[in-house]
């Protein structure tokens, strides 16, 4: 599964028996070019591969499956509350629209 990255070799000059600071850090930003590159060819191939493994096969499977006893109580409960909360404001509008009188100066 895993990818292999080509082997690339260092930038010539290099020994590994003495190495200076400044060769440590020219070898430093060698391999963080390197992972850079890597990551980059890694990202347009990402970008470019999902097109072409979607299989045309692929279907959404819709399953029916019962209501649980939970989803059934919330229902009633919001079909109840929905009936009672419209008569009583049914009920308050019919009561207070009678009452006002609207009166001319």
């Amino acid at each position: 599964m895993e990818e292999q990255v080509p082997q690339s070799t260092p930038p010539s000059g290099f020994s590994l028996a003495s190495l200076t600071p400044e060769q440590i850090e020219q070898l430093k930003a060698f391999a963080r070019e390197r992972a850079i590159q890597t990551t980059l060819e890694q990202q347009k191939q990402a970008v470019s591969a999902p097109s072409q493994t979607v299989a045309p096969s692929q279907r959404v499977v819709y399953v029916r499956r019962n209501l649980t006893v939970a989803e059934l109580i919330l229902v009633f409960t919001l079909s109840c509350g929905l009936v009672v909360g419209l008569q009583t404001g049914w009920g308050f509008v019919s009561n207070l629209l009678p009452r006002i009188e609207v009166k001319v100066k």
